[in-house]
């Protein structure tokens, strides 16, 4: 009898010493209560382990109703901190775009055809997070609209998230980005821009070169599918040329 007490009393400490560990992890866990603790949080994970450069080509699927219309190759390169070339269907045709300096500029067949400010919410999400300073951050996402002060959390596709910039989760029409819980980097980003909303999923996160890489991104407009992009032949360069992405070098520049 006195056997099976102690065994049972051992079992019975066991479990509640167990339960106390566990109860005690899940305390541990940071509850944000803003944006911007998101953003350090971002921040400090990854200072120094993040890819500063990344050069990789990229099937662009275009769809309409549901149906492709059309697919093209892509060539990008991007460099931190907000720096994107892209080069639509090769370097030959002259047509892709610069971001720069909190600007887009667009060409066609070698010549500036537009340019205008933008600060690009997913090179802010999906990069420059992690190499600007975290007030930085903070600062450009209110300026693109993102409500700092709302923060829930959800689950995004078999993932535990934080969402910031609202507390509903039925909704699907303010400004909003969901980071990956365990990981930290960003998993979905929802604008509106005067009634459209745009959806930009980053999907497929591959570990390439020990470096996260989110390897399709599928973009939605008002809730239908209008592009959807698949990324391969991936590096992460050492050093890039700054002249890549001076738009008056847009016609001369060749990076592979």
């Amino acid at each position: 009898m006195k056997k099976h007490f102690f065994r049972r009393r051992s079992l019975v400490l066991l479990c509640l010493s167990f339960l106390s560990c566990y109860s005690f992890a899940e305390a541990a866990r940071p509850k944000f209560k803003t944006g911007a603790e998101v953003v350090n949080a971002m921040y400090k994970r990854w200072q120094g382990k993040w890819y500063p450069n990344f050069q990789f080509e990229q099937r662009a699927i275009f769809y309409e109703k549901g149906q492709v219309t059309k697919q093209e190759v892509w060539q990008e390169i991007y460099s931190q901190p907000g720096r994107l070339h892209i080069r639509f269907d090769g370097f030959e045709t002259g047509n892709g775009a610069v971001f720069a300096q909190d600007s887009v500029y667009r060409f066609k067949e070698h010549k500036l055809a537009g340019k205008m400010p933008q600060i690009h919410p997913l090179l802010l999400l999906s990069f420059d997070v992690y190499f600007y300073k975290p007030e930085e951050t903070h600062a450009k996402l209110e300026q693109l609209k993102f409500d700092m002060n709302k923060v829930y959390e959800a689950n995004w596709q078999g993932r535990k998230a934080y969402v910031i910039g609202t507390t509903d989760p039925k909704d699907d029409a303010s400004n909003q980005f969901w980071v990956d819980k365990e990981r930290l980097y960003v998993l979905r980003v929802l604008t509106n821009n005067k009634g459209t909303v745009r959806d930009v999923e980053m999907n497929n996160y591959q570990l390439i070169e020990k470096k996260w890489v989110a390897t399709e991104i599928v973009f939605k407009t008002n809730g239908e599918t209008t592009l959807r992009e698949v990324y391969y032949n991936m590096s992460f360069p050492k050093s890039t040329n700054d002249g890549w992405f001076d738009p008056d070098n847009f016609s001369n520049t060749r990076w592979q």
